[in-house]
């Protein structure tokens, strides 16, 4: 049943206009309200039994202190019999994640959908800020229950960033959730299909992985060509964990050449996340990675991608050529995120910062800022810690260095003997690129203390193979 057109009132007495719906869940469906700031949730259970325990979970989450500053639509208001639901905030210009996940019917090149929805830089942002905002409600205890692309809501301006959790009322403390296995299907881990289970942190988790693939791939992880072309009770099974996912390594027999290229919009570190989630993690909760992992490993995935100067799409930075056009790879300044150790003298320093392993790699190109933050200077994984601090832009030749918060940072230079260091705050500092006798260092912090900085590294320009 659609509610468009038609006119509800709150438990206060204000009334709401409905527009076009916004999306639609096992538990209800979701309506933008006319004026474009309040949008209204209906669920499809009208019983008086479910009446007051909606108005239970409301009062709950509102004396939730743990909300505020999150990216979590409010529950305003209760709406008035007949209908049961509620109105909540919703940011004017926000469409749900759903729309970035299944191309119109009439679209001739999903390269270019692709890219119209901001392609993959965006949609590794996207989904980065999604974990990290479900991994803060993780951290204080809570457990959203039932993720889905359609109660996920982004910007609908391609250069935007913005997301907003709805289904407030979804909400609760893990503590009380042992009880509760509703989930969007498609979405539910297998142990909620099962009834195995109640809604936990890594019942989220596994609801993550499915939109993260989906997202990114452009199909479900479980939906191979065995369950597609097959009867219907073999997507049953596949939703039950009892078939391989489509790039088991192992068993092939639900494999796919549907979706997207893997290593066109999978990181490494990104494919063995999805392996541990649907592979091993099927099955066993325990074997699944937290929303937190997921969270550091799209936003490194996003920190090292460049922008084709042909097709304008975003691809991995260690690709020779654009992925979506075969226009060759721009030059490139790689920074590699290293841990520097003070020793007795500068050499010393130099050999051990050449053993130490790479912590994480960004991509700069010309013509393109990239803004350093407190996840990368500090390496702090918990959510949150996404302050802007060092901004860096390739002009030919050189790098420009400035600080973005006022804080200080050091520029250091090794010419084999002796290394200087300049300290920098709020001045622009120039990095040649071709300086072939001097290794240059971006110090987080004063170089007489441990700490993270960045290594520089020129890639030239890929050609078509």
């Amino acid at each position: 049943m659609s509610f468009e057109g038609k006119r509800l009132t709150d438990e206060r007495g204000q009334t709401y206009e409905l527009e076009r719906e916004l999306g639609r869940g096992g538990q209800g469906a979701v309506y933008a309200a006319k004026g474009g700031r309040r949008a209204i949730k209906i669920l499809f259970d009208r019983s008086g039994k479910q009446r007051q325990l909606l108005r239970g979970r409301l009062q709950n989450i509102r004396q939730m202190p743990e909300l505020r500053g999150l990216g979590v639509a409010s529950p305003l208001e209760m709406l008035q019999p007949p209908h049961l639901g509620y109105v909540m905030e919703l940011i004017t210009g926000m469409v749900p994640l759903s729309q970035l996940i299944r191309p119109p019917r009439n679209v001739d090149s999903r390269a270019e959908w692709y890219l119209t929805g901001g392609g993959l830089h965006r949609r590794l942002l996207l989904l980065a800020r999604c974990a990290e905002i479900l991994a803060q409600l993780h951290s204080k205890g809570l457990v959203y229950s039932d993720p889905s692309p359609n109660n996920i809501f982004i910007s609908n301006d391609s250069d935007a960033h913005e997301v907003r959790l709805i289904d407030a009322d979804n909400l609760h403390y893990e503590s009380s959730s042992s009880t509760r296995s509703f989930h969007t299907p498609g979405y539910g881990a297998p142990e909620l299909v099962l009834s195995k289970s109640g809604v936990n942190t890594l019942t989220d988790a596994h609801a993550f992985a499915v939109i993260a693939f989906q997202t990114l791939c452009l199909i479900h992880p479980l939906m191979g060509d065995l369950v597609i072309e097959g009867e219907p009770e073999l997507e049953e099974k596949a939703l039950e964990g009892y078939l391989p996912w489509v790039d088991d390594p192992d068993d092939q027999s639900n494999s796919t050449l549907h979706g997207l290229p893997r290593d066109m919009v999978l990181s490494p570190n990104l494919k063995k996340l999805c392996q541990r989630s649907f592979g091993e993690g099927l099955q066993d909760p325990t074997k699944r990675p937290g929303i937190n992992q997921w969270a550091e490993a799209l936003y490194s995935a996003a920190d090292f991608t460049v922008q084709c100067p042909d097709c304008s799409s975003t691809y991995y930075a260690n690709q020779r050529c654009c992925p979506w056009c075969d226009y060759p790879r721009p030059a490139q300044v790689q920074l590699l995120i290293k841990r520097w150790e003070p020793l007795p003298n500068h050499k010393e320093c130099q050999r051990h910062l050449l053993n130490q392993k790479i912590l994480a790699a960004l991509a700069l190109t010309e013509n393109q800022s990239l803004i350093l933050t407190d996840r990368v200077i500090n390496g702090r994984n918990t959510p949150g810690h996404q302050t802007p601090g060092i901004e860096l832009q390739l002009e030919g030749n050189n790098i420009w260095v400035r600080s973005l918060n006022g804080q200080c940072f050091w520029l250091s230079c090794f010419d084999g003997q002796e290394q200087t260091t300049v300290e920098v705050q709020e001045q622009q500092q120039r990095v040649p690129t071709n300086d072939q006798h001097r290794t240059w260092l971006l110090h987080f912090a004063p170089i007489d203390r441990s700490h993270r900085l960045a290594t520089f590294r020129f890639v030239s320009g890929g050609n078509p193979s």
